[in-house]
């Protein structure tokens, strides 16, 4: 398997999914996201490299179950080149990232035109945070916020977001047209 492909897969597993071991099926790899274009995109990754997926709905969210043996396995990031680490990174905010939803009715002056990683584990975003850092795109300070959910976020510094985008290459139908909106609108400054 092509080493980024799979180091995306893994950062968007870590984000949005999680791995199960079934009664009947064994070992399954578990993807939920509402869009679902995005999983169709995993699953096309997934069956270039030769494996397997499925795609079904569950009340308003789209579920991919794939039994692929890679993503099956913990991925030691520290093992990666940069490229590979940059890639998971992508695949993580594809899954866990946040801009704004309606990019073009924001100001491009204003810090409204943010790029965040929000997560419940705090360990995986000090990964995250610290592969970036080391690409030189600057971020904020990790925080705890929402004490009933009990997540953790960081911001892109505002003099980091350009490079984010142009560094980290989603595959998210939805994030790449927000961030094509917010480049040109941070491009205009």
């Amino acid at each position: 398997m092509n080493n980024r492909d799979l180091a995306y897969l893994m950062g968007a597993l870590e984000g949005d999914g999680y791995v199960y071991r079934g009664k009947s099926k064994g070992l399954v790899a578990v993807f939920t996201q509402k869009n679902r274009a995005w999983l169709e995109n995993i699953e096309n990754m997934i069956e270039q490299n030769l494996g397997n997926a499925w795609i079904f709905k569950q009340r308003n969210i789209s579920i991919l179950e794939t039994k692929f043996k890679p993503l099956l396995q913990k991925l030691d990031t520290k093992k990666l080149t940069l490229k590979e680490k940059l890639e998971y990174v992508a695949g993580f905010f594809d899954a866990e990232g946040g801009i704004p939803k309606y990019p073009e009715r924001i100001p491009s002056t204003t810090p409204y035109m943010y790029i965040q990683f929000v997560q419940k584990n705090p360990e995986a975003l000090w990964n995250i945070r610290s592969i970036l850092e080391k690409a030189g795109i600057e971020c904020g300070k990790l925080h705890e916020y929402g004490r009933k959910k009990k997540c953790w976020r960081f911001f892109i510094k505002s003099n980091s977001r350009l490079k984010f985008m142009k560094t980290i290459r989603s595959k998210h139908p939805e994030k790449i047209r927000r961030l094509k909106i917010m480049e040109h609108r941070l491009s205009e400054r």
